[in-house]
């Protein structure tokens, strides 16, 4: 609990017998809740005090909040002092937890038994808050969140959203932007907001460092691999090259062979046909994560059903299931948790070009961004769906 909520009431039953002074609301250790903390017990020891105190009260009142501009250019007037973040969606409670596990109030699902594996099991226990047309409203408001995040991808329509979710829930949304390569951007604007730089340095230095080490990387390209990135139960949902959900492909210079477009740059749905037509040299299969359905379970019948014998990627086993402990490391969500999986695919399709020994760039992933420090046998683990 804030200073301001603890004092409160003793401040506010002193200035009702000083005369009607009016009470602060200060940020604990703030200098500026010291100056005020000072007038405001000059103050209640004067009875019947002067309207100039009175606004000086109200000043120091004032300076318990402050005006930001958020990742889409909104104007929010946020708490000095944030205490817990109502995540409005899975990538908006990956960056907080993250960032500032203590401050994340929510999941907006039911964890599953793979995510468990390495959440913390202090945080496995926060409440599913739903998301979209599905948030508990109630129960948000109940909890009283300081603020609310939500990332998501900046236009007019996202815009819209935040602002309608803040006057549901009557608290301040703020915006972060959802593109990969924004990431370190959005680790330091949460660092700022959260007053918490220093750890928000390390995170976005680290992305950084990720990038420029698959920029650097120089693949030929006549040597770029042709890969399928597959979802859902059938592994016939793609992601189309240039979207936001075959983003990590095309970051690490693959060369997406889903060449379609859509109005929206949503997944489609292809046919077994269509696969069989582009033939790529390498196949990357997500599972599905409503149905606990993982990656490699999903290479695994792929592999295996005779429709697909014909196949390149088949024929030389070059079929793989992404990563997805805790959260997929290529898409869904479409959070910082693909991070990872960058430094995963540059050295599953370009080993001979690598820059970089990739167990141990996980290993330290893992370490600053889901804390907890992976041994060679759970990384093998992590990389194989079993863990």
């Amino acid at each position: 609990m804030r200073l301001a909520k603890r004092v409160l009431p003793i401040i506010m039953a002193a200035v009702m017998a000083a005369g009607g002074i009016s009470g602060c609301s200060q940020r604990a250790g703030n200098s500026e809740t010291a100056a005020a903390g000072s007038q405001t017990e000059t103050a209640i020891s004067q009875a019947g005090a002067s309207s100039e105190d009175t606004g000086e009260e109200k000043g120091a009142e004032a300076s318990a909040e402050r005006e930001i501009t958020d990742m889409a250019g909104r104007k929010v007037t946020v708490p000095s002092e944030i205490d817990t973040v109502f995540s409005a969606g899975s990538v908006s409670a990956i960056y907080l937890y993250t960032l500032a596990p203590d401050k994340l109030l929510n999941w907006n699902y039911d964890l599953n038994a793979v995510e468990k594996s390495i959440i913390l099991e202090k945080y496995q226990s926060l409440p599913n808050l739903g998301m979209g047309d599905a948030i508990n409203y109630e129960a948000v408001i109940a909890a009283g969140p300081s603020i609310a995040l939500n990332v998501g991808k900046i236009n007019d329509k996202f815009i819209s959203d935040c602002d309608k979710l803040s006057d549901s829930l009557g608290i301040p949304v703020v915006a972060a932007d959802a593109d990969l390569t924004a990431s370190p951007e959005v680790y330091r604007f949460l660092g700022e907001l959260l007053g918490m730089e220093d750890e928000a340095e390390e995170l976005a230095i680290y992305a950084e460092k990720t990038f420029r080490d698959i920029d650097q990387m120089n693949v030929p390209e006549d040597k770029r691999v042709r890969v399928y990135f597959g979802n859902g139960e059938d592994s016939l949902e793609t992601a189309p090259a240039g979207s936001a959900h075959g983003q990590a492909l095309d970051m690490v210079k693959a060369v997406n062979v889903a060449q379609v477009e859509t109005a929206d740059g949503s997944r489609v749905q292809i046919s077994p046909e269509q696969l069989l037509a582009w033939n790529p040299d390498v196949i990357l299969v997500n599972g599905e994560p409503k149905a606990d359905l993982s990656g490699a379970s999903a290479a695994e019948t792929l592999l295996n059903n005779p429709d697909y014998a014909s196949l390149k990627a088949v024929q030389e086993k070059k079929v793989y299931g992404t990563p997805n402990a805790p959260f997929s490391w290529v898409d869904r969500p479409q959070g910082p948790n693909r991070i990872v999986g960058l430094r995963w695919l540059s050295g599953l399709l370009y080993p001979e070009y690598l820059n970089m020994d990739v167990d141990q760039e996980v290993k330290e992933f893992f370490r600053l961004f889901y804390h907890v420090e992976l041994t060679d046998e759970q990384l093998q683990k992590v990389y194989n769906g079993t863990i």
